[in-house]
């Protein structure tokens, strides 16, 4: 007899796990503005106080993909995230919904970085504690909407990199397969280990990112979160923040999108649409 079940008992289902090696992932995540009119201060700057500020949307899938490929291949998921004392809300989530490792990159010296510098300090921290296998970061973030830095990381690294990621496969041999969205098509694209990847919002594989247990909850309370600032990376301090960056935002304003109607009769209508078009046709000759 291979087990007991009693009346009125189910047996445990234990879920199958692959035979593939594991996997240590790292989740690049960041803490955005929820409210853009609320997070903007009146010099034009995005206020990082933890005020209505939630994770980026595409850095919760990416953190579920690897919790996802954590419960099939087994290994661990760290999350980093670089911001001030309050981005530590977003360690906890993280740290509630199953992540292991927490790092929270935060110094001054940090401050004003661009993409290209806060690339920097993340692939420092990586490789510090690392090594990885998978290193997972949403496509963009809603703040900046540049997706720029999975790839910089990945050109720092000297990684291969794989962006817009809708779907991850096994495909053996210490490879992935990925299917990412294109403009027009999708793609299938395999990549050997080590690789980083921007993950999209709505991954079809994955479906709905998971919720905090309170049990999940309750065992995250304890657990502690790794501080590193430029120091602790060996970071020269004109390698980071504004000192590192090519680029400077000047100005966060909102435009202005107030139209004006006027009621016309048909004939005015065609007259105007007469005169739009002249000056198109106008505008258009070579001079």
């Amino acid at each position: 007899m291979m087990g007991e079940w009693k009346k009125g008992v189910k047996p445990e289902k234990k879920e199958r796990r692959s035979c593939a090696p594991p996997i240590r992932t790292a989740v690049c995540m960041k803490q955005v503005p929820e409210n853009a009119e609320k997070s903007v201060t009146g010099d034009g700057k995005i206020r990082r106080d933890g005020r209505f500020s939630v994770i980026n949307p595409s850095d919760v899938f990416a953190l579920e993909a690897g919790l996802t490929i954590k419960e099939k291949r087994g290994g661990a998921v760290d999350v980093f995230t670089m911001g001030t004392e309050a981005a530590k809300a977003l360690l906890d989530e993280a740290g509630a919904l199953g992540a292991d490792g927490l790092f929270l990159l935060s110094d001054p010296d940090f401050a004003g970085a661009d993409t290209y510098a806060t690339a920097h300090v993340l692939a420092a921290a990586l490789r510090m504690s690392g090594p990885y296998d998978l290193i997972l970061c949403g496509r963009r973030t809603q703040d900046g909407e540049t997706g720029q830095v999975p790839a910089e990381m990945a050109v720092m690294m000297g990684l291969p990199a794989v962006t817009n990621v809708v779907a991850i496969e096994d495909a053996g041999e210490g490879r992935l397969r990925f299917r990412r969205m294109l403009e027009y098509c999708e793609e299938t694209v395999e990549a050997a280990l080590p690789a980083v990847v921007g993950v999209m919002e709505g991954m079809e594989w994955i479906g709905h990112p998971r919720f905090p247990s309170l049990q999940s909850m309750q065992h995250a309370g304890g657990r502690s979160v790794v501080c590193l600032g430029r120091v602790d990376l060996d970071l020269p301090r004109e390698q980071v923040g504004s000192s590192g960056s090519f680029t400077e935002v000047r100005r966060i304003f909102f435009p202005d999108w107030k139209r004006s109607c006027r009621f016309c009769s048909v004939e005015e209508g065609i007259e105007l649409i007469r005169k739009s078009v002249g000056k198109a046709e106008e505008k258009s000759e070579p001079k």
